[in-house]
C-alpha cells in the first residue's frame, strides 16, 4: 500500500529540462511506486537558457513536476536552499542525481518517519592519499567548531517538514547548508548506501578539501576568530619579552652587535602571524559587507506539470486512511 505522506524531491540541475528528462522519469517512477502524493522540484541553476518546446514536452509527460529557473548562477547551497523553501511536502529529499540511486528516496523517507527529522546520506567516496593522510587532523579541527556530521557524508538529505521550516527560518544562506541543517537540533541518523558505479566521481583532492575546510571554519563558526585573537596575544607577549630582553642586554653590555639573525627571524615570525590574522579578518569583513538587504536568489519563472497523478483524488480528507506511523509528528497522519 502506498504511503499517504506528501514527499518533495529537490534536484538542482544546470542542464536544460529536456536533457535530464530520463532522470526525472526515474525519480517520478520511484515516487509513484511508494507514495500517493509527491512532487519533484527541479531548480534550474547556472546560465539562464530559453524554455524550449522540448522542455515544455517534459512538463506535459511527467506528472507532479515543478521547474524553478533562477535568474543567475548562485552557490550550490543557495540553490538547494531555494529548492527547500519552495518544497511543500511533509518530507523533503535533497537528491543528488549524479551519483545517488533512486531507491534512496523511499528508504530515507522511511528512516525519517521512524523518528529522525534529518537523515544524512553516507557513502564511500574516492580520496587521494594526501587527503586520507590529513583527514584525522581535519576531523579534529572540525570537531572544535562543532561540526559533527558523519565521515563520508554526501549531499543526500531527507528532512521532515519541521526541519525544513527550521532551516528556512534560521541561519544565513552563506553558511553551508549541511551546517544549517545540523544546527536545527533535531534528531539525525546516517543512511549508508553505495554510489552509482557509472557515475562515480574523481577522487577528492587535498586542495578541494582545504577550500571546504576554510569555508566551514570562516563562514560557519566564530571559533577561528578567537584563535587568531589568541595568536595575536601570544605574538604581543613574545614581542614584549624580547624587547625586555634586548633592553637588559643593552644595559649590561653597553652596545651589542650580535643577534642580527635572531632579530630578523623573530621579525619574520611576527609579520607571518600578522598577515595570517589579516587574512582571517579580511574574510570576516568581506562576509559582513555581503550582508545586504537583497535576496540571495531570484526566480525568473516557475512552470508546473500539465498532468496530475490522480485527477479524482481529493486534496482534503476528513481523516487519515492509512495506519502508517509517522513518529516525527509532521504531516497528516501524525
Amino acid at each position: 500500500m502506498k504511503s499517504e505522506s506528501f514527499v518533495s524531491v529537490v534536484v538542482v540541475e544546470e542542464r536544460p529540462l529536456a536533457a535530464v528528462a530520463p532522470m526525472l522519469q526515474d525519480i517520478q517512477g520511484e515516487l509513484d511506486r511508494h507514495f500517493s502524493d509527491y512532487e519533484v522540484v527541479a531548480v534550474g541553476q547556472g546560465t539562464m537558457q530559453p524554455f524550449t518546446l522540448q522542455d515544455q514536452a517534459v512538463l506535459e509527460e511527467i506528472p507532479s513536476l515543478r521547474y524553478i529557473q533562477l535568474s543567475s548562477r548562485v552557490s550550490p547551497d543557495v540553490a538547494w536552499g531555494a529548492g527547500l523553501e519552495n518544497a511543500i511536502g511533509d518530507f523533503a529529499v535533497m537528491f543528488d542525481s549524479e551519483a545517488t540511486p533512486v531507491r534512496a528516496i523511499s528508504e530515507t523517507v522511511a528512516l525519517c518517519k521512524s523518528g529522525y527529522d534529518v537523515v544524512v546520506g553516507v557513502a564511500k567516496q574516492p580520496r587521494t592519499i594526501w587527503y586520507r593522510m590529513l583527514r584525522p587532523l581535519v576531523e579534529h579541527v572540525l570537531h572544535m567548531i562543532e561540526y559533527s556530521l558523519p565521515r563520508d557524508a554526501t549531499g543526500l538529505r531527507c528532512l521532515s517538514r519541521r526541519a525544513v521550516n527550521s532551516v528556512s527560518c534560521t541561519g544565513r544562506f552563506h553558511q553551508q547548508l549541511p551546517m544549517r541543517i545540523q544546527k536545527t537540533g533535531y534528531p539525525q541518523i546516517a543512511y549508508n548506501y553505495a554510489l552509482r558505479p557509472e557515475r562515480r566521481r574523481a577522487p577528492r583532492s587535498l586542495w578541494v578539501g582545504a577550500r571546504a575546510l576554510l569555508q566551514l571554519m570562516v563562514f560557519n563558526s566564530s571559533r577561528p576568530l578567537r584563535w587568531m585573537s589568541g595568536l595575536g596575544f601570544f605574538g604581543s607577549c613574545s614581542a614584549f619579552l624580547f624587547g625586555t630582553y634586548s633592553l637588559l642586554v643593552h644595559l649590561v653590555k653597553g652596545h651589542v652587535v650580535e643577534g642580527w639573525t635572531t632579530t630578523i627571524l623573530f621579525m619574520s615570525a611576527l609579520f607571518m602571524m600578522q598577515f595570517v590574522m589579516m587574512a582571517f579578518f579580511g574574510e570576516y569583513l568581506g562576509r559582513l559587507l555581503d550582508r545586504s538587504e537583497q535576496a540571495e536568489y531570484s526566480v525568473v519563472f516557475e512552470k508546473n506539470s500539465a498532468v496530475m497523478v490522480n485527477k479524482d483524488r481529493l486534496n482534503v480528507l476528513s481523516g487519515a486512511t492509512t495506519t502508517d506511523a509517522n513518529l516525527v509528528q509532521t504531516g497528516r497522519n501524525c
